[in-house]
């Protein structure tokens, strides 16, 4: 086994997990509309292992009015080790100028962006 190899079922691992997610938010989108979702963490860096989460920012008008601790509870239907947090747009416009979540989100990668949150529109 060569270290090229090892390299490239890293990539595809990676890609497989991005993929799996980035069907699943389009699943969301169509359930509950706009929608803006963010990969950051170990699968966004690539420096992801076995024990990895998938660590997902999941940000919608949908959220509104429930409460935080259970938000998360309608993704039962969720990939494997997905771990959302689940804002609003007023709450994750706050929280994303704190300095612990600029830097958590550096080398994150944007799924969707309909919010226009990381300076993309739809």
């Amino acid at each position: 086994m060569s270290i090229s190899w090892v390299i490239r079922e890293r990539e595809r691992a990676r890609e497989e997990v991005i993929r799996e997610v980035m069907e699943y938010v389009m699943k969301l989108r169509a359930r509950w509309g706009k929608l803006t979702a963010i990969l950051y963490g170990s699968y966004a860096r690539g420096d992801f292992n076995l024990w990895s989460d998938v660590d997902v920012i999941l940000i919608t008008e949908h959220f509104r009015g429930r409460e935080f601790i259970t938000r998360c509870v309608e993704l039962i239907d969720a990939p494997p080790r997905l771990e959302p947090i689940c804002w609003t747009p007023e709450e994750a416009r706050k929280a994303m100028k704190k300095p612990w979540w600029i830097e958590a989100l550096k080398n994150s990668i944007v799924l969707i962006d309909d919010y226009g949150l990381m300076g993309s529109g739809p």
